[in-house]
């Protein structure tokens, strides 16, 4: 091998490794209302509050920006329909082809102030709660 033939090989190694890298996404932060995915897509606010029987129709709901935009939340539909017309804020992954948010933290704004409500961290720990306490009971053997 040249000079050459080596220092373009000491260039491009790394190069190559460094592309070979997997793409890490960062989290980011939105706020917004969380509307039902119909109501957002039409245009419009509804529930009218959270007695509204129309929560029960919607299919899932949403993080709508104040502009209108809304995206979908991974996270569990149950949380999400308790807080339906709330100002909410959460930070996760966003995946731009299919407007939605992996969702790592949610909060709920409560008396001027956003408030965790779940988490994948929050999740996980009440379910290694629950496991181990199912299994951590002791064996009475006759």
């Amino acid at each position: 091998m040249n000079i050459k033939t080596i220092r373009n090989l000491t260039i491009s190694v790394p190069f190559l490794a460094f592309m070979m890298m997997p793409v890490q996404s960062m989290a980011e932060t939105f706020t917004g209302k969380l509307n039902g995915h119909g109501c957002a897509h039409a245009g419009t606010s509804c529930p009218v509050d959270r007695l509204d029987p129309h929560l029960a129709l919607e299919s899932d709901f949403v993080l709508q920006k104040q502009d209108g935009d809304y995206y979908f939340l991974k996270m569990p539909r149950s949380t999400k329909v308790r807080h339906a017309l709330e100002q909410v804020q959460v930070t996760g992954e966003l995946n731009k082809k299919y407007h939605s948010i992996d969702v790592n933290e949610f909060k709920v704004k409560k008396n001027g102030k956003y408030k965790i409500i779940w988490s994948k961290a929050l999740q996980r720990e009440e379910l290694d709660s629950l496991y181990n306490e199912t299994h951590s009971a002791p064996i009475f053997l006759d």
